[in-house]
């Protein structure tokens, strides 16, 4: 699957290797947490990116990104059939997802202000995602336990088992994405040593989805 992002802004927290100046110099490295505060994909907890950047002079510099997330869903459910016999039934859902990306990238920096600068430039990387959900149920005498890896219930606060279909209500997640994006962004310095800015990214991602295992 291929997939098009347009334009997510990233906001940054900072801090770097102190220096003499207010920005960067030959050598320096800087570390970054990034959080995006419009779409966290119904995620528990997620980190956008921890960011290592290595500064060969003032403008050019080579970054890393490591990002990585987790969530679950959680659903239980009873009642009885009306089967003439008033036969209980329940059935509990435990569904879990997490990921990790890794990129790399590069990054060329234009000085502003003394202490604003923007940059340009461009990261490839991969993401890779896995999921599991948990079914167990009674109705009567008979019991259903069932597993089923790379695949997640999103459907938070529901779900509807249908014994035809163990997979209704569950989507495959379990995959490995390539990510490729151009970026820009910019970071004020507000102390040496400690800077914030924001990022904005235009990406494509080609993902392939990992087999249902049981």
């Amino acid at each position: 699957m291929k997939k098009l992002l347009l334009a997510t802004a990233v906001c940054l927290l900072a801090s770097a290797n102190s220096f003499a100046q207010y920005k960067p110099e030959a050598g320096t490295v800087t570390t970054e947490i990034q959080f995006n505060p419009f779409n966290q994909n119904n995620e528990n907890f997620s980190i956008d990116g921890l960011k290592l950047r290595y500064f060969f002079n003032e403008k050019h510099a080579l970054r890393l990104n490591l990002g990585f997330g987790v969530s679950s869903n959680k659903f239980s459910d009873e009642g009885v059939l009306n089967d003439g016999n008033d036969t209980k039934w329940n059935s509990d859902l435990k569904s879990k997802t997490g990921n990790f990306t890794l990129g790399v990238g590069y990054e060329y920096h234009i000085d502003i202000a003394p202490r604003l600068s923007v940059y340009v430039g461009g990261e490839t990387g991969f993401t890779i995602t896995t999921a599991k959900t948990t079914v167990k149920g009674e109705t009567g005498s008979s019991e259903t336990d069932l597993t089923f890896k790379n695949y997640y219930n999103d459907n938070i606060g529901s779900f509807d088992p249908d014994e035809t279909d163990p997979l209704a209500g569950l989507s495959p997640t379990g995959a490995f994405t390539y990510n490729l994006k151009a970026l820009t962004g910019f970071d004020f310095y507000m102390y040496k040593g400690l800077y914030c800015g924001a990022e904005f990214s235009l990406g494509l991602q080609t993902s392939k989805y990992k087999n249902l295992k049981l």
